[in-house]
């Protein structure tokens, strides 16, 4: 018998992303996150730092991105199967982010 996962983290559109409602959190690699992320965002890669932030913040969603949307996805169902359920996830390629007119910063775009 097959169960379904109840323990996904939710993926949220770019579509209708407004990232001023969330912690964003960029799980890239520090040199990519210099080049160019989404405006504000924190640049973690420790899976026990976004926990401390998820928890110390229980009131706030918690976004996740890296490149593809894979590590985002992995990331967020283990923080959920933490029991946190105030936690998303961008389900897309990182260059999508860029044509759904998201504020971007960083040393790459200067």
């Amino acid at each position: 018998m097959y169960i379904k996962n109840k323990s996904l983290a939710k993926p949220i559109s770019l579509n209708s992303l407004n990232s001023e409602d969330f912690i964003v959190i960029d799980l890239r690699s520090k040199g990519y996150f210099l080049i160019s992320h989404i405006k504000d965002a924190l640049n973690i890669e420790s899976l026990q730092r976004i926990v401390h932030i998820a928890q110390e913040n229980p009131q706030k969603k918690i976004l996740l991105y890296c490149h593809s949307g894979a590590t985002a996805a992995d990331f967020g169902t283990k923080l959920v199967q933490k029991g946190l359920d105030n936690i998303y996830y961008i389900d897309e390629n990182y260059f999508a982010i860029k044509k759904h007119n998201i504020t971007l910063e960083g040393k790459g775009l200067e």
